[in-house]
C-alpha cells in the first residue's frame, strides 16, 4: 500500500507537518521534571484548546486536569517504567482521561525519560494523541479510596492530627506494581486495570482495621499505618508485598504475575508534614524499584532533606572537567535500514567526574550549560575531539551535535572555520546535527550559517524533525542532506496508526526534498522492518546499538564506511 500523498496533484504544495500533526491530534513535549517546567510544541492551542497557559507551563499542574482513576500521570509513568538510561533514555507509556477546560478526552502519552545526575528521572520528551471523547459511563461516580496526590497529602495531615498528639506513630507506605508499563504492553489497558483491581483487593485482604488504603494517581497505594513502630515497617510492608505475589492475576487477556514495590516514610522519625512524608515515601519508591529484591525502602532523615539545588555546582564541575581534559566521545552507530551494516556514529558528549567517579548525566548536563552560557565551550570541545578521531580513524564518518545556543553565537562559526580549515579529509567525512528548533528565530541567517558549513565539506543533518517547528518554505532553502526523524514518533509504531501515518508522510517529504533519512529510537524488530519497507535511508538506536565510550587505542575489527 503506498503512503498517502502530501503533494496536490496541481501544484505540488507541501502540506504543512504542524498541520497534519495537528490533524491527528498529537503535539509534542519536553519535560523538565527537576524544575516541573514544561515545553510544548508550537500546535499545543490547536490539540489541547483553550487549556490555561499556567497548567501548561508545568507538569504537576497538567497532572491536575487527569480524572482520578482513569489512569497513571505522566509522572507516575516515568516513575513506575523502572530500567536504567544509557543514553538513549528510557520508554513510557500511559493512557488517561483528562480535562481540556470542559472537553474530557482519552489521551495516549508516551516518551522517554532521561537520567539525571542522582540517577533519577530528570527530562522527558514524548508526544501526547488525543484519542477521543470520554463517555459518560466511563468515569463513575468517584469511590471512597480514590483520591489524587493532593487529596492524599490531606489525608496524611488529617491522620497526623490525630495521632501524633495522642504519641501514637504514623507510616505511610507508597506502592506500585512493578514493570507495569511492561504488563501493559503484554496484555493491554482494559487488563492492565483488571491487574490494578485485584491488587487493591489483596493489599486490603491483609489490612489491619484501623490502617487505610487509597489509589492514587492511576497506579498507585498509599497505605497509612497508625500505630506501627519504626522496626515492624519492614515486616509490615512484606505481608503486602507478598499478599500481591501469592498467586498469578487472571484477567480477560491471560494469566499476569504481578510484584509490589513499597517505600516507606515514618511520622514523627522523619517528618511531622504530610507533604514532606509523601515525598519522601515517593523517593524511597524509586529506590526499592531500582532495587534487585523485593524488599521496602524505609526513607531516612538524608532522603527528606534533599533538595534540588544539588545540580548548582555541576556546571563549575563540568568546567573543571573541560579544563582537565575530562571530557569524552561515546559513539553510537547509525546503521543501513536495509543490511543493518554500520555506516556513521554519532559522537556524543560526556564528561567525567575527578578521581574515576564515573560521568555528569548529560540530559541534565546540557540545560545547565546553555543557562549558564557554557555550552559552546563543550561543543567546541567535543568538535576538536572528533575531528582528531577523524583524523585517526581514516575509515570512520561521525556526525556532531551542535547547541542552539552556539548556532546562535557569532563566534561559534569563527571557531568551526578555525577548527576544519585546511582538512578537507576529515571534514567530508563530517556530519553537523542542528536541532529543528535552532531554524526557528531567523531562518535567513541559519542558511547562510548551514552554507558556510557545507562549503567546509560537511554534511548538514536536521536533528528531531517531525515536532513541527520548521516552515516547509523555509525547509527547502536550506543546504541540508539528512533528516532525523523525531524518535517520539518512531517508537510507537506498532500501537499508534496515527504515527505510522504521520512518519511515512515525512518519508514522502524527504523523499520530495531528495535527502536521507535516519530514525532515532529504534528498538525492536517489527518498528526496524516497518521503517525499512517505508523507505527509511538509516537506523538508530537500542536495536542496532547503544552508546559505548570510545577508548583512545581502540581498534575496530570492522572499518565503518563511509555514507553515501
Amino acid at each position: 500500500m503506498p503512503a498517502p500523498s502530501i503533494f496536490g496533484s496541481r501544484d505540488e504544495r507541501i502540506v504543512d507537518p504542524r498541520s497534519l500533526l495537528s490533524s491527528i491530534g498529537e503535539v509534542v513535549y519536553t519535560w523538565d521534571i527537576a524544575t516541573d517546567a514544561l515545553e510544548w510544541g508550537p500546535n499545543v492551542a490547536e490539540v489541547l484548546g483553550p487549556v490555561a497557559p499556567a497548567v501548561l507551563a508545568r507538569g504537576l499542574a497538567f497532572a491536575g486536569l487527569v480524572e482520578p482513576g482513569s489512569g497513571r500521570s505522566r509522572y507516575d509513568a516515568i516513575y513506575s517504567v523502572g530500567g536504567h538510561d544509557f543514553g538513549d533514555g528510557v520508554v513510557y507509556r500511559t493512557r488517561y482521561a483528562a480535562d481540556l477546560a470542559g472537553r474530557k478526552m482519552w489521551i495516549e502519552d508516551a516518551g522517554r525519560w532521561f537520567v539525571g545526575m542522582d540517577g533519577r528521572p530528570a527530562r522527558a520528551r514524548g508526544v501526547l494523541r488525543l484519542e477521543r471523547a470520554v463517555r459518560a459511563e466511563e468515569l463513575g461516580a468517584e469511590h471512597h479510596d480514590l483520591c489524587d496526590r493532593a487529596s492524599l497529602v490531606e489525608h496524611v495531615e488529617t491522620a497526623l492530627a490525630e495521632h501524633l498528639p495522642a504519641e501514637r506513630g504514623l507510616v505511610v507506605l507508597i506502592g506500585a506494581i512493578d514493570e507495569l508499563a511492561r504488563l501493559n504492553d503484554d496484555f493491554g489497558h482494559e487488563a492492565t486495570d483488571e491487574i490494578i483491581q485485584e491488587v487493591q483487593e489483596r493489599l486490603r485482604s491483609v489490612m489491619r482495621r484501623r490502617d487505610h488504603l487509597m489509589r492514587y494517581s492511576g497506579n498507585r497505594f498509599a497505605i497509612l499505618l497508625s500505630g506501627c513502630p519504626a522496626s515492624q515497617v519492614e515486616v509490615a510492608a512484606q505481608r503486602f508485598i507478598k499478599a500481591v505475589a501469592q498467586s498469578a492475576i487472571e484477567t480477560s487477556r491471560g494469566i499476569a504475575l504481578a510484584r509490589l514495590r513499597i517505600g516507606a516514610a515514618v511520622a514523627p522519625d522523619l517528618s511531622r508534614e504530610g507533604g514532606a512524608l509523601v515525598a519522601a515515601a515517593e523517593n524511597a519508591l524509586a529506590g526499592a524499584k531500582a532495587g534487585a529484591v523485593d524488599a521496602a525502602v524505609i526513607a531516612r532523615r538524608s532522603v527528606a532533606r534533599e533538595t534540588r539545588g544539588g545540580t548548582a555546582s555541576h556546571d563549575i564541575e563540568a568546567v573543571v572537567a573541560l579544563n582537565e581534559r575530562r571530557v569524552r566521545l561515546a559513539l553510537q552507530p547509525v546503521v543501513s535500514a536495509a543490511t543493518r551494516v554500520p555506516v556513521f556514529n554519532e559522537a556524543l558528549l560526556r564528561v567525567e567526574r575527578a578521581q574515576g567517579e564515573g560521568f555528569l548525566a548529560t540530559p541534565e548536563l546540557i540545560p545547565v550549560l546553555e543557562r549558564r552560557g557554557l555550552i559552546r565551550l563543550f561543543d567546541h570541545r567535543v568538535l576538536e575531539l572528533v575531528m582528531a578521531l577523524l583524523a585517526e580513524q581514516p575509515q570512520m564518518v561521525l556526525s556532531v551535535n551542535v547547541s542552539p545556543r552556539s548556532l546562535a553565537d557569532p563566534e561559534w562559526l569563527d571557531a568551526f572555520l578555525a577548527c576544519t580549515g585546511g582538512r578537507s579529509a576529515e571534514t567530508s567525512r563530517l556530519i553537523v546535527e542542528v536541532t529543528e528548533t535552532a531554524t526557528i528565530d531567523d531562518s535567513a541567517r541559519m542558511v547562510k550559517l548551514l552554507t558556510r558549513i557545507k562549503e567546509q565539506g560537511a554534511r548538514i543533518a536536521i536533528d528531531d524533525f517531525g515536532a513541527g517547528h520548521t516552515s516547509l518554505r523555509h525547509l527547502r532553502a536550506f543546504p541540508i542532506d539528512i533528516l532525523k526523524l523525531d524518535g517520539a514518533f518512531t517508537q510507537n509504531l506498532r500501537r499508534s496508526t496515527d504515527d505510522r501515518f504521520f512518519v511515512r508522510t515525512l518519508l514522502e517529504l524527504a523523499r520530495h526534498l531528495e535527502v536521507e533519512t535516519v530514525a532515532e529510537w529504534v528498538d525492536d524488530d517489527l518498528q526496524a522492518a516497518m521503517l525499512r519497507d517505508w523507505g527509511v535511508t538509516y537506523l538508530q538506536g537500542h536495536l542496532v546499538g547503544k552508546a559505548e565510550l570510545w577508548q583512545p587505542d581502540q581498534a575496530r575489527a570492522e572499518p565503518l564506511r563511509e555514507a553515501v
